[in-house]
């Protein structure tokens, strides 16, 4: 039988805005992902669309090191103005300028037979472009709800927007 791996949503907030209580509108500043977690010493591969409303295109997957955020309650140290706590620099590649890890929802699980099968899956999801209200949560959720419905994806029966939301905290 062949390991599988876990699936999450990661919310990434732009440096120097508070990781707490993200916005339930689509303009939020969050910027939202799939995630492949391997394990906590590999890291994992972040499936995304990068750009803006006028220019969105799905990202080469990016393969990183999520570490857990400091306390939200701990404000950063003035030596870690140049470079997240959370993140490296060879670490934060793939992850968008000017945005840290903060959180992460574990929403299920791929079968590691069939990971090339998510890369697929994802690029027929539709990207908006030209509207500003759309943007990468969106995205991300079209494509938890498609994972569904692939082979060898299990993804929670409970996973829903206000679920993710909440997890994201």
């Amino acid at each position: 039988m062949p390991p599988f791996y876990e699936l999450a949503v990661a919310r990434f907030v732009r440096t120097g805005s508070s990781s707490s209580s993200p916005s339930s509108s689509p303009q939020d500043s969050s910027h939202w992902v799939i995630a492949v977690t391997f394990s906590s010493a590999s890291g994992s591969l972040l499936y995304q669309i990068l750009g803006t409303h006028s220019d969105y295109a799905l990202a080469a997957p990016a393969s990183v090191t999520l570490s857990p955020p400091s306390s939200p309650k701990s404000p950063p140290s003035p030596s870690s103005s140049k470079s997240s706590p959370h993140q490296t620099p060879q670490d934060s590649e793939g992850i968008p300028p000017g945005y840290r890890y903060a959180a992460k929802a574990p929403i299920g699980y791929v079968d590691a037979d069939i990971l090339p099968a998510l890369h697929a899956t994802l690029t027929t999801i539709p990207i908006v472009r030209g509207d500003p209200t759309w943007g990468s949560r969106n995205w991300v959720l079209d494509g938890v709800n498609e994972l569904r419905s692939v082979e060898g994806f299990f993804v929670e029966k409970h996973v829903c927007e206000q679920w993710i939301n909440d997890k994201l905290v």
